[in-house]
């Protein structure tokens, strides 16, 4: 199992309770040493006691030192301050505290599922076959896809397959059941709903409906970043013009997380911010 970042930026640690906590004992703990050197000294008479002896007066005195209120708000304001400066570093300031820990993960790394060796791939290709003999064109595809990432090592990933065919042969339930033995997430999409793409991209921030994708949604679910993507109904997607002439297309959303240079740093309209979508297939 690999990991892998998805946003390339520095994690906020914007828990200001953490912080705080922090704070209160780094103070703590430097007013008791304070307060212990003050009670031994630091005269003839106390070279004789050691560090040792120092740190155990300074824990016997420690339950005589208290923080005052003063002490506890000028603490809460430079953690506050630390929390915000943090969260402006990471470019993510535009984000409430909420949508930062849910973006989280892909900052600390997600899983990349990888075949196991060559030999588990032939099975699952086989089972897959065995199940489905008249998809073996694209099984045959997959098949190879399958084997180069096991002999690289490399994690799951494969290419942008069109399935055309008759109603009901079961191109929907092959996409099925070939997540279902690689054991990765998938998400479906129907391009005949909606039809303009934002089931893909998400809705951009600002408007009443705005959400993130399918896709992302998948990834933030299973903490999996290579999911399975279905697009079921492609051909009958559709595309809109607003009334200030901005065009929306299913093939549009679809071609950036197509395209290898554009998916490897894929502008998420609703976090607004860059993340890697290049191990989806």
């Amino acid at each position: 199992m690999k990991l892998t970042k998805l946003i390339h930026a520095p994690d906020p640690e914007i828990n200001q309770s953490a912080i705080t906590v922090r704070l209160t004992k780094f103070l703590l703990e430097l007013r008791k040493k304070k307060l212990a050197k003050e009670f031994i000294g630091d005269d003839e008479h106390s070279v004789h006691l050691g560090l040792e002896n120092f740190d155990r007066v300074a824990d016997e005195l420690s339950a005589g030192v208290e923080l005052s209120w003063e002490d506890r708000k000028r603490i809460n304001s430079c953690a506050g301050k630390i929390a915000g400066r943090r969260k402006e570093a990471s470019g993510l300031a535009h984000l409430t505290t909420q949508e930062i820990q849910r973006l989280k993960p892909l900052m600390t790394g997600v899983r990349l599922v990888a075949p196991e060796t060559v030999h588990w791939v032939d099975e699952v290709v086989s089972a897959l076959h065995e199940e489905m003999p008249w998809m073996a064109p694209a099984t045959q595809e997959v098949w190879y896809a399958l084997r180069y990432s096991a002999t690289n090592g490399d994690p799951i990933r494969l290419p942008p397959l069109l399935l055309s065919g008759s109603p009901g042969i079961g191109k929907s339930v092959w996409a099925r059941r070939l997540s279902e033995l690689l054991h990765i997430p998938r998400c479906e999409i129907d391009a005949s709903i909606g039809g303009v793409g934002f089931s893909v991209t998400g809705v951009e921030r600002g408007w009443s409906s705005a959400q993130p994708g399918r896709p992302l949604e998948t990834i933030l679910q299973h903490q999996v970043g290579n999911p399975l993507v279905v697009v079921d109904e492609i051909c009958k997607s559709q595309s809109a013009t607003t009334e200030k002439g901005a065009n929306h297309s299913f093939a549009d959303s679809l071609l950036n997380l197509l395209e290898p240079a554009t998916s490897v740093a894929w502008a998420c309209p609703f976090f607004r911010t860059r993340i890697d979508m290049s191990h989806i297939s």
